[in-house]
Order: C-alpha cells, then sequence, then structure tokens
C-alpha cells in the first residue's frame, strides 16, 4: 500500500511540476520528421552547449529523444531507432544535476525501453526512498 502511495504521491507532483520559459517543454502530441524533430531539440542542445549543468534543458532532451524512441519501436519514427541511449544518458544527466521526480520518472520509463532492468530497480527503490510517508489514519 505504502509503494501505491507513494507512486501516486510522485505522479501527483510530476503533474504539477513547472515549466520554466528557459526550455520550452518539448510538444508531445505531434509526429516529427527527422528534420523536424532537429529543429525542435535545437533549443535544448543549444541550451546545453551555452551550460553543460542545466538540468532542464537535458531533461527535455532526453523526454525528446524517449518519444522519438517509442515512436520508432511502433514503425512511426525510423531515424530514432538509436535514440533509447540518448534518452537515457540525457535524463541521466539530468537527475543527477537535480533529482527532480519528473525527470526520475522519466528516466524510469527510458530504463524500461532499453531493457536496463537492472538500473530501472535500483532508481524505483531511490524514489521510494525519497517519498516521504503518507500518514493513514
Amino acid at each position: 500500500m505504502r509503494r501505491v502511495l507513494s507512486i501516486v504521491a510522485i505522479l501527483i507532483a510530476l503533474a504539477t511540476a513547472a515549466v520554466s520559459a528557459a526550455s520550452p517543454q518539448f510538444d508531445s502530441t505531434r509526429l516529427y520528421s527527422e528534420a523536424e524533430f532537429t529543429a525542435a531539440i535545437k533549443p535544448y542542445t543549444d541550451s546545453i552547449a551555452r551550460s553543460a549543468n542545466d538540468a532542464e534543458a537535458h531533461y527535455w532532451l532526453g523526454v525528446a529523444y524517449l518519444y522519438a524512441y517509442q515512436l520508432s519501436k511502433l514503425g512511426l519514427a525510423p531515424y530514432a531507432g538509436r535514440f533509447g541511449g540518448r534518452a537515457v544518458a540525457s535524463l541521466e544527466r539530468s537527475v543527477q544535476l537535480k533529482p527532480d521526480p519528473a525527470a526520475m520518472l522519466a528516466l524510469e520509463h527510458a530504463y524500461i525501453l532499453v531493457g536496463a532492468v537492472g538500473k530501472w530497480a535500483g532508481l524505483v527503490d531511490r524514489l521510494l526512498a525519497a517519498t516521504p510517508p503518507i500518514p493513514l489514519k
């Protein structure tokens, strides 16, 4: 029961996470051609080029790579077949810089998609350890 409540708390935190104007939110509601995808991630790659420690830019870049990788698994983005590792690397860097629940959940999803079960289990344990207990009456 504690795990379920912890996961619910994390999902609520994810849903209410604020998005900064510095890194625009990636639009995961559309299909991208390879050229459009490259243009869509440019703000994140430019931001990282300016500041390698920009956790939010790493997060959105990882989300973009993860989205494209998922589409490649469905045959909808053939150019993105190798983006799983890029998604993991960007999201790991984001979590390293700022252990945000949204980034941790995205990283958890990336680990599952690329088959990194050991890393996934370690991250779930870390998420649960970081979640304060919810008092039950």
